[in-house]
Parts: C-alpha cells; sequence; structure tokens
C-alpha cells in the first residue's frame, strides 16, 4: 500500500495519520479489500461495497460486523481531512484472526480511461488464470504480478482471465460483457468476483429494456460478437476494440454506448441522493 497512497492523509481503525506515517503499519495476509470511487465527496455506492467485503469475510470464516459501523463513519473522515478529492479509496481489513479486525484506508493513485479511450475503445489481452475463491475480494500478489507484466508487455489496458475450461471469464480487475445479436451477455456470478459497476450494469440494462444472459462465455463468442466492453469502479463502461489479435468494433456499437449513458444517469441519481 505504500507505493499507491496519495493525498495528505491515510486513516487507520479510525485514526487519522499523515500520509508519511503508512510505512510504519505492517498489513499482514491474509487480506480482503474494497477500492471505492468518491465524486463530489460521495463514495459511490458504499454500501454495496461494505456487503460484499462482508461476503468476502465470510468466504474465509471471518465475521465484520463489529468494525462495520466504524468504518462507514471512517470513509467519510478520510474524505475530508484530504478535502474530498475525486479519486478513489482502498479499504483493506487485515488481521483477520483478531476478535475486531484491523483495517486501513487511503486514497490511492487512480486511473481513468481517456475521453479517447472512451471513443475508441481499448486493447485487452487473454491469460488463461482463474482465481481460487472468485466471490471473495482478496489480495493476491502473485496473480497481480503476473498480470502487470503481461499488461506491460502487449501494451494492453486490461488482461481477460481464462478458466481451464476454456471460458471467458472477467477481466483481472474487470467485469466484462459481450454483445450477440442485440443481447448482454456476460459469465455466471458463481465464476466471478461480483463487481459493485456489475450490479448497476445489470440494472441499466433493466431499465433499457435489454435481454441479459449470464451464461459461461466459451472462447468461440469472439468471432460473432459485436461488441464487449468490462466495467468497474474506475473505466465504469469502457469498450473493448481488441483482445489479443481479434478486433471488435466496440466503440461504434450502440447498445454498448446505450448501457453508458444509462449507467452514467444511475451514477447522477445516486450522488444527488446521497450529498
Amino acid at each position: 500500500m505504500n507505493s499507491e497512497i496519495i493525498e495528505s492523509h491515510f486513516i487507520s481503525n479510525g485514526s487519522i495519520f499523515p500520509a508519511n506515517e503508512i510505512s510504519s503499519f505492517v498489513i499482514s495476509e491474509p487480506t480482503i479489500y474494497e477500492v471505492v470511487r468518491v465524486i463530489d465527496g460521495v463514495p459511490l455506492f458504499f454500501d454495496d461495497h461494505l456487503t460484499r467485503l462482508q461476503a468476502s469475510a465470510e468466504s474465509l470464516n471471518v465475521d465484520l460486523q463489529e468494525v462495520l459501523p466504524a468504518i462507514s463513519e471512517a470513509i467519510y473522515k478520510l474524505i475530508e481531512a484530504n478535502k474530498n478529492p475525486d479519486k478513489n479509496i482502498k479499504l483493506i481489513v487485515y488481521n483477520l484472526d483478531k476478535a475486531t479486525p484491523d483495517y486501513i484506508m487511503s486514497f490511492i493513485h487512480s486511473r481513468y480511461p481517456s475521453e479517447e479511450q472512451y471513443a475508441s475503445g481499448v486493447h485487452t489481452i487473454l491469460v488463461h488464470e482463474e482465481r481460487q475463491n472468485p466471490n471473495a475480494k482478496i489480495i493476491n500478489n502473485t496473480l497481480r504480478e503476473k498480470v502487470n507484466a503481461s499488461l506491460k508487455e502487449h501494451n494492453a489496458y486490461e488482461a481477460l482471465l481464462v478458466n481451464n475450461r476454456g471460458e471467458i471469464t472477467e477481466g483481472s480487475r474487470s467485469n466484462l460483457f459481450f454483445v450477440v445479436d442485440g443481447k448482454v451477455y456476460t459469465a455466471p456470478a458463481q465464476d466471478v468476483l461480483i463487481g459493485i459497476t456489475r450490479k448497476y450494469i445489470l440494472r441499466a440494462c433493466t431499465n433499457l429494456g435489454l435481454e441479459v444472459v449470464e451464461q459461461p462465455i466459451p472462447f468461440s463468442m469472439l468471432e460473432y460478437a459485436e461488441g464487449a466492453f468490462i466495467t468497474g469502479t474506475s473505466p465504469k463502461v469502457l469498450p473493448i476494440t481488441s483482445i489479443d489479435e481479434i478486433q471488435l468494433n466496440s466503440a461504434k456499437n450502440s447498445i454498448a454506448a446505450s448501457i453508458l449513458k444509462e449507467y452514467d444517469a444511475i451514477l447522477k441519481q445516486y450522488i444527488t441522493a446521497h450529498k
């Protein structure tokens, strides 16, 4: 976390510390975490993040009920202490064997797609890896290092994970959707880390009257997909222009464009309701 932290202060167990003191904190594994985007002083979909954090803890036989109220208060304290930056916050819960686990949160370097990337789409690659526990948001440094090396080697924006059955499941930091014959396809919930953005993309599809099919995504779908996009806290809805050597015209796909527009409307409604 030392290399990720930005802004002037971070919070540990409810107390505010100067950013330069982060190195004195030792975060032991296993750890669970969430990354929350802040816009206009509002931590987006924060209740959903806390629900997923608890689910991650339960998958490791840990109960966070004692610490969740403190985390809820602390995030607003952190935003205020750093003067409301529109960036991402990383929340890490560790010492999971304690009756009341420890937590630490800070603003981190936040990479958002450019207007050009939204307009043209991004290059992605396939990586034959899968999460051991896809429904739990657990820090996996080994997977992260392998993916980062592949992204750098191929100058790609995101890596799409392929499981041992040859199915494309999700991005390393995102969920994945395909558009085929006017329908929206995505991998089943049990096979992926269920992104908070994914939940609201599904709601956007419902609002638009689009049919969503949750099924395993075979490699062969790349041959006839009309478009594809990734979703997540930072990218929102980002079209894919290529997967390895396969070209897609996702940036011009009207269904993907309508989903992004509807998701932005949901974001605005949420921010207005929580200011």
